[in-house]
């Protein structure tokens, strides 16, 4: 069965039960690293999904786990950027072809050549810089991590896998088992990536208050992150539209999370493009927008999301303003509540 809906003023293709074409698949590469015999026990003291929007904080106090393996650094080959010194308190950053270490900072090009391990099991501080909580972050428009499809793998303490701050691109990166795989702040870009087995977030995405923002996420498989959404967005602004955040999703496949993608905000003019992408078997809805005192734009085109446990697409009563496009194909079908809520 299909229906016709007019969202916008022009005719999009609704189907709801007939199997819809196939979406382009995220060009698959060669594991990095395979693990056998490896057990994992994680203890989770701590979790708020309330976000300290000023500080770019989670709200986790502690993330523990135990895995049987031990710590291995990554070696890279490293281009320093014009003021690639790390953060204040951190260590500057290794010279080229050097080893790069859970924790450390940069606002060059870093490209891996080896899988990096973070087995720290010492909690990182409370109420700390985001960087004390990631990985490995790159900070700066000039700044791009290319993993080289090798992985970034937690076993400790470390929280976030890869932060990406003020601009900074990360690309052909697995990254799991961490709470959130790949944290962006003040836009970036994420490009032919597998985020997966991560126990809160595949992807979250923030803004600051009052700051216009871009961020693109392209080619990128995110999946059975078990405690929330595959791409997850919060922002929010001083006042109703003080803050302005574009986000542009093309061919992503987001399934077997809580929620597909989930795009919220408070005073945050937002505006989602979702093409040719696909959030399926979630058990939550596939695509979610909610915000709060400001307009929404989102347009939707090429989409499938089925065989999700509530909606398809859901849009939120609380939104002022703004409006939804749907174009192309459309297929939200076989989902627990409905198709398409608005």
């Amino acid at each position: 069965m299909s229906s016709q809906a007019k969202v916008d003023g022009s005719t999009a293709q609704l189907d709801m039960e007939d199997p819809p074409p196939s979406l382009p698949t995220p060009p698959k590469r060669q594991k990095a690293s395979s693990f056998s015999n490896v057990s994992r026990t994680a203890v989770v003291l701590f979790l708020s999904l309330g976000i300290v929007i000023g500080g770019g904080i989670v709200g986790i106090a502690g993330h523990i786990s135990s895995r049987d393996i031990q710590q291995q650094n990554a070696v890279a080959i490293i281009r320093e950027g014009p003021d690639n010194q790390g953060k204040a308190g951190k260590t500057p950053p290794p010279v080229c072809g050097s080893t790069v270490q859970c924790g450390q900072t940069f606002t060059g090009e870093v490209k891996l050549t080896e899988d990096l391990f973070c087995t720290d099991t010492e909690p990182p501080p409370i109420g700390g810089d985001i960087c004390d909580i990631c990985a490995i972050t790159l900070d700066g428009e000039d700044a791009e991590l290319d993993c080289n499809e090798f992985m970034v793998h937690n076993s400790g303490a470390m929280v976030i896998g890869i932060c990406l701050l003020n601009g900074a691109r990360a690309k052909n990166c697995y990254v799991q088992k961490f709470l959130v795989g790949i944290y962006v702040q003040n836009g970036g870009e994420v490009n032919e990536c597998e985020v997966m087995f991560n126990d809160v977030f595949g992807i979250q995405v923030q803004n600051e208050a009052s700051s216009t923002t871009k961020m693109k996420i392209s080619n990128t498989y995110i999946h059975d992150n078990a405690g929330g959404s595959g791409i997850f967005f919060l922002g929010s602004g001083e006042s109703p539209e003080s803050s302005e955040t574009s986000i542009e999703v093309n061919n992503v496949k987001s399934n077997h999370n809580v929620i597909g993608m989930s795009f919220a905000g408070v005073n945050v003019k937002l505006e989602v493009q979702v093409k040719d992408s696909e959030t399926s078997n979630n058990s939550g809805s596939g695509i979610q927008i909610d915000s709060i005192s400001a307009a929404v734009d989102v347009e939707l085109d090429g989409i499938i999301s089925r065989y999700n446990g509530r909606d398809g697409l859901y849009v939120s009563p609380l939104i002022v303003g703004g409006e939804v496009k749907v174009k192309g194909d459309v297929n939200l079908y076989k989902n627990g509540l409905s198709g398409f809520f608005v």
